[in-house]
């Protein structure tokens, strides 16, 4: 393993990243997204499907549901994507620092 600078910095970029996952609530909107996908998606299979008035109602209630907390967790949402961002960019930088190829000579 090479220790340099972008190694470093790769390292400390990726465990920051790590951080704000859990600090910002990234992970908390992970879920609630998850959760808010899920429910878009049966409410739209079941509106689809359905053939009388109250499996109508029950399925447009779960779309509502799913469309509030898309965007309640919105500003969640955003958190995610930067720490994700960050993560992938330390990865990057680890990796790229670890490559043959990047190497400084004196001549």
């Amino acid at each position: 393993m090479v220790w340099n600078g972008r190694s470093i910095g790769g390292i400390a970029l990726g465990l920051l990243g790590v951080c704000t996952l859990f600090v910002w609530g990234g992970f908390e909107a992970f879920i609630s997204y998850a959760l808010a996908f899920i429910l878009l998606y049966f409410g739209f299979r079941f509106l689809r499907t359905a053939d009388n008035a109250l499996k109508k109602i029950c399925s447009v209630l779960g779309l509502i549901a799913g469309g509030v907390l898309l965007l309640y967790w919105l500003p969640k949402f955003i958190a995610l994507l930067i720490s994700a961002a960050m993560i992938i960019g330390g990865w990057y930088l680890f990796r790229t620092a670890q490559a043959k190829s990047f190497t400084y000579r004196v001549k």
